[in-house]
């Protein structure tokens, strides 16, 4: 008798996890409130331990001629002077993509794994050990439930277990751009100008993305849609990309952070934003999210006893999750908070974010995958 997943969210999480368990031969149902799958955002950038998953799945050679393979990162500042320079390859290569892109690649796979997805479906908790509840009164019975509704999990907040979404002082615009006018070259550009960075990479063959982050408290930064004039003055290399971006279609938000005490309630497990919600100063929202997911399947999708396997997926890798948060936290913190009387020392300490290879690997723990925690993507979880 096949064993059944219900999962609430039809995010990245929620379609990754159902293509991984509908693969291993599970009943899934993904249950999304709204009347499509759809992505909002613009461009995204997708790291190794991503890769790897997508990689599994198939869908990155679905969407690979839709993105971008960069070959280098760069911090510049104002003046245009380069900082650090990193290349990406191996352990650290970087693709990008439209964030509907993979949303819709990720869809395609779940549906050809046999994953039942419904939409207009709003979820309001769970009970542990029974199922998943929806806003028609339903409960849908489950050998597992997985909560991948986002950083405002209505699951995770039914289980009463503290913790919680907190909006952060940082706030960040993003853009996806027509054309490649600003990115003719595979690299990705990150701009600095005191307590403002500018984020500009090639998005696939005809996109630009763009993020624009400033601390919340700048008021100039925060007008919506941009004032051009006030952040060419700030970035006078790339003027002629404010002129743009003021009349661009965009979004403004927080970063946030999620605090979750645990991942594991029974037979729930917790995935994605709803369990490690985090600024996206190191690019791995999606990473960690692609990973864990991987990682729920390969342990759970053949345990007897769901619950106590569960408890181990969480115990085994959440580790690579939490220091990878902390890192995106203390990140977030310099950039946004650096004293402007000691810019003098901001240069040395972006220089050593690329050089010091133990502090690069400390935060970039994430990039390394789930090797870390003793799981082989070709195969079997090492004891």
């Amino acid at each position: 008798m096949k064993r059944k997943v219900e999962i609430a969210g039809g995010g990245i999480a929620g379609l990754s996890a159902g293509a991984l368990f509908a693969r291993r031969g599970w009943e899934v149902n993904v249950h999304e409130q709204g009347s499509e799958i759809r992505e909002v955002g613009a461009g995204i950038y997708i790291k190794n331990n991503s890769l790897e998953v997508l990689e599994k799945l198939g869908v990155l050679d679905r969407i690979r001629g839709q993105g971008t393979v960069l070959e280098r990162a760069q911090i510049q500042f104002a003046d245009g002077t380069v900082k650090q320079e990193r290349p990406l390859r191996d352990k650290s290569r970087v693709h990008t993509f439209a964030r509907q892109v993979l949303i819709e690649g990720l869809r395609d796979a779940a549906l050809e794994a046999g994953v039942n997805i419904v939409t207009g479906s709003r979820v309001t908790g769970a009970l542990p050990g029974k199922g998943l509840l929806t806003a028609d009164g339903g409960l849908h019975e489950a050998d597992l439930v997985i909560a991948a509704d986002g950083v405002h999990s209505a699951v995770r907040n039914s289980l009463k277990m503290g913790g919680g979404f907190t909006e952060l002082p940082t706030i960040i615009n993003r853009y996806l751009v027509e054309g490649r006018a600003f990115t003719s070259q595979p690299k990705t550009v990150e701009h600095w100008s005191g307590n403002r960075r500018i984020g500009v990479t090639p998005s696939g063959p005809d996109h630009t993305y763009v993020y624009m982050v400033a601390p919340a408290w700048d008021a100039k930064a925060a007008r919506f849609p941009i004032d051009a004039e006030d952040w060419s003055r700030r970035f006078p290399k790339i003027a002629d990309l404010m002129a743009v971006l003021h009349r661009a279609e965009g979004t403004q938000y927080h970063y946030g952070l999620v605090k979750c005490p645990k991942w594991s309630v029974g037979n729930i497990a917790i995935l994605g934003d709803a369990a490690h919600g985090l600024p996206p100063t190191l690019g791995q929202g999606a990473g960690l999210t692609l990973m864990n997911a991987y990682a729920l399947a390969h342990l759970v999708a053949d345990a007897d006893d769901v619950a106590a396997a569960v408890a181990a997926w969480e115990q085994r890798v959440r580790f690579i999750s939490d220091r990878t948060q902390a890192w995106a936290v203390r990140y977030d913190w310099f950039t946004r908070q650096w004293p402007t009387s000691l810019d003098f020392a901001r240069p040395l300490v972006a220089w050593s974010f690329g050089q010091f290879k133990c502090l690069n690997e400390r935060m970039r723990v994430a990039d390394r995958g789930l090797a870390q925690a003793g799981i082989d993507m070709m195969g079997e979880a090492r004891p």
